[in-house]
């Protein structure tokens, strides 16, 4: 049986090469990954909503899904369960197979990410604007590396940095157009020493998807927000997890 494609979503002033560890290892063990930079960051002219990088994660997981109509597992991560979960709409699996289709997303492994109900924007998420947000508009940038990496060596913290890019304000204001958790069965890993979305924080996002009376299943590990540069051999492993394999 073919193991499921995998979609990344990264989050807010990141790009998909932050993966690029954890995909060697999946790759390794027969995944086919599908990434691409969302429209938010690093964009001179952003968009003014969320509608372009919905778009893209729907590209991506049509491409997963193929003519072959393979099964997928979409992975986002911080900000980019925003993004997913107005995304997946009817791309469930069992949404598809009523609709007479092949394959479809199987399950949505979000890592400390943002899930959040139909009109809700981030900036309703949070408790106001962080310290560590530079807000020059159109732009949001990151001024402190301990919030994403205070679980990576100072060089490897300082490396990936380095690599951050602008982030679009606008997708922050923007609400969640969808709530495609409601009908997909989520996965999360809940990291423990995060300084961007605290624990609780993540825990009450997990209890709410819960208390809605969607499918959830958590996972913790003691990791900073970038679990998949600090524990990529544990991240790597749970996401094999997720996608069936005995661990």
């Amino acid at each position: 049986m073919s193991k499921p494609h995998i979609v990344l979503v990264p989050g807010a002033w990141h790009s998909p090469d932050a993966f690029g560890a954890v995909n060697t290892q999946l790759e390794a063990h027969g995944f086919t990954i599908h990434a691409r930079q969302l429209p938010a960051v690093g964009n001179k002219n952003p968009p003014p909503d969320l509608s372009e990088d919905i778009a893209v994660v729907q590209a991506l997981v049509d491409e997963a899904i193929g003519p072959d109509g393979n099964d997928v597992i979409v992975i986002p991560h911080s900000w980019g369960g925003i993004i997913t979960g107005s995304a997946l709409v009817g791309y469930g699996k069992k949404e598809r197979e009523k609709a007479g289709k092949k394959g479809g997303v199987v399950t949505v492994a979000y890592i400390a990410a943002f899930i959040l109900p139909e009109g809700v924007c981030l900036l309703d998420a949070i408790p106001g604007i962080p310290e560590w947000w530079d807000i020059k508009e159109p732009h949001a940038y990151a001024n402190d590396p301990q919030i994403f990496y205070n679980d990576l060596s100072p060089a490897d913290s300082a490396h990936w940095f380095s690599q951050l890019q602008s982030q679009n304000m606008s997708a922050f204001r923007s609400p969640a157009t969808a709530a495609s958790w409601k009908t997909i069965p989520t996965a999360y890993l809940v990291c423990e020493l995060d300084q961007a979305i605290p624990l609780q924080a993540q825990l009450a996002m997990t209890d709410a998807v819960r208390d809605a009376g969607a499918e959830i299943v958590v996972s913790r590990i003691e990791a900073g927000h970038s679990p998949f540069l600090s524990k990529v051999e544990e991240t790597a492993k749970w996401i094999r997890g997720v996608a069936g394999e005995k661990v």
